[in-house]
């Protein structure tokens, strides 16, 4: 048995900071690279879309342009299928180890991929592939400093990675610490909060560095102080949460809807034929409506200035969603959490509009509410409260505001709880998951796992092991009784259940976090037959 100190000290603190700093530092330069080659496209993407404007005959050259950019991108994407649809649910999903994910194709190929996107005005954003990025960065971290030897180390620096690639995105360190806590794994865990907070420490002490001589910034938004709200109008945010909760509904029923008919369009013909169409339609659309074009942000800013009319956000609001709904269930790269955002923000402006008509509420607070309905929608559509509410302290200029954001975001997460809806990550989650392993069964496995001598599970609290994402521990057996401890030590039996659809994968995973097993138990978890103990209970 080794001493507590040597354990805590080589199995956890130097690969935390070792690890974590590495993935924070190399997410800050590639995302950072990304971002700046983003903003580029997206500029040059809409001068092209104005010059088009500004002469129609050229609206067939911009049809076979963009067909053009979608051939490529379905070339693209069926080489690489980890680089398809929205950044965060991918990274989300090979976080919790229920999809395959291909690093180094997440860092070079996918942000070509996303440029096209961006250059064809599809809507979506470019939060998603900075997560993604960052999340292949920490495996790729792993993989290239660790060797097999820290193998087990990977999940967690995925997770340093996507933290990092959202403060990149987004300009909130804090709100990417609890974000990868209550977004990527809905569970705390002390070293996960540690990794996390050293992988984004880093990575944001490089963007500094970078924005102080001049490469990238570091905001998302550029806000000047809000006004609080008084008392007497706190029934404003209950309006806007309530309003956002239940278009949340619709908008997760609606992605449904439009999931189930791509997937069916998918089966007959092929992305190679899909993609172009997609972006010819973008373009039509985009020549004559500029707001339906791009990934949000610049949508998000003029709503804050209050440049358009209600009917006019009604039917921003309606193109963006299809358009958008339709590019991610098809697979196109890019992000939706900026169009969550302008979704939320087109609700909080569309409900000020409303209370100021009937004299309830003054021009003063319409950037308050906004922002409200930003934090509303976000909170009800992902189910991240917390997230939801620093994010608009932190990137929003809301900290005059919290009561509000409290009302606005209860009153959003009640509605959508009392409806029995899932949260919209999830259901893109689902929707991969479904089209990986249809006509699949799992087989399910229970099976005595022996903690062996200076393997990733030795010296760490039970609550700190990322097991794969089906696993639940069974009973855990101390092997030195007289010992009162809470960490887990060499020869512990940790008994888990689990169901997987890849048995050698995954046992190949649980083996990495503690040791190599007996042949038994190995044969036991690679056949992925029933463990006899399970075949008792279904029996019985």
């Amino acid at each position: 048995m080794e001493n507590r100190f040597t354990l805590h000290f080589k199995n956890l603190l130097f690969p935390c900071l070792g690890f974590g700093a590495a993935t924070g530092f190399i997410s800050a330069i590639l995302v950072t690279a990304f971002k700046l080659a983003a903003e580029w496209v997206v500029h040059r993407s809409a001068d092209v879309y104005a010059a088009v404007r500004s002469r129609p005959a050229f609206l067939p050259l911009l049809v076979i342009g963009t067909a053009g950019l979608g051939l490529i991108s379905s070339l693209i994407l069926s080489a690489s299928r980890s680089c398809r649809g929205g950044g965060i649910p991918t990274s989300v999903a090979a976080i919790r180890g229920l999809v395959g994910f291909k690093w180094l194709a997440s860092i070079f190929v996918l942000p070509f991929s996303a440029l096209l996107t961006y250059f064809g005005g599809v809507p979506l954003g470019t939060e998603g592939p900075c997560v993604q990025m960052g999340t292949a960065i920490g495996e790729g971290v792993v993989r290239c400093l660790g060797g097999i030897k820290h193998r087990a180390w990977r999940r967690y620096a995925m997770t340093g990675g996507a933290s990092a690639g959202f403060s990149i995105a987004t300009g909130s360190p804090i709100t990417a610490i609890i974000f990868s806590m209550e977004e990527l794994h809905k569970h705390f865990s002390p070293m996960l909060l540690t990794f996390a907070s050293v992988s984004v420490l880093t990575a944001q002490i490089t963007v500094q560095l970078l924005a102080h001589v001049g490469i990238g910034s570091v905001s998302l938004f550029h806000l000047q102080a809000i006004p609080a709200l008084s008392p007497k109008l706190l029934y404003a945010p209950l309006i806007v949460g309530l309003l956002c909760g239940g278009y949340s509904i619709l908008f997760t029923h609606f992605y449904h809807v439009i999931d189930k008919a791509m997937r069916k369009l998918l089966c007959k013909i092929s992305i190679k034929i899909a993609f172009p169409i997609l972006f010819v339609l973008v373009a039509i659309v985009g020549f004559f409506l500029a707001e339906g074009l791009g990934s949000g942000h610049s949508l998000v800013d003029s709503l804050l200035s209050y440049k358009n009319t209600w009917y006019m956000l009604i039917l921003i609001f309606l193109v963006r969603m299809i358009f958008m709904m339709i590019a991610n269930t098809s697979g196109v790269t890019g992000g939706v959490f900026l169009h969550t955002l302008a979704f939320g923000a087109i609700l909080g402006s569309l409900a000020f509009r409303a209370m100021e008509a009937m004299g309830m509420i003054g021009e003063e607070h319409y950037v308050l509410m906004v922002l409200l309905g930003i934090t509303a929608f976000l909170s009800a559509t992902s189910r991240i409260p917390i997230t939801a509410c620093v994010f608009a302290i932190e990137a929003l200029g809301g900290i005059h505001n919290v009561l509000p954001l409290i009302i606005a975001t209860t009153a959003a997460i009640l509605v959508v709880e009392a409806s029995g809806v899932e949260d919209f990550t999830d259901t893109v989650i689902e929707s991969k998951i479904h089209q990986i392993t249809e006509g699949k069964k799992p087989a399910t496995v229970q099976v005595p796992l022996t903690v062996k001598r200076k393997s990733f599970a030795a010296g760490k609290e039970l609550h700190d092991i990322l097991f794969p994402n089906s696993c639940a521990v069974v009973s855990l057996e101390r092997a030195h009784k007289n010992k009162r401890k809470s960490y887990i030590d060499s020869g512990d039996v940790i008994t888990v259940r689990y169901q997987t659809y890849d048995p050698a994968l995954t046992a190949a995973e649980l083996e990495e976090l503690v040791g190599t097993q007996s042949e038994k138990v190995r044969n036991t978890m690679i056949s992925g037959k029933k463990h006899a103990e399970i075949q008792e209970i279904i029996q019985a």
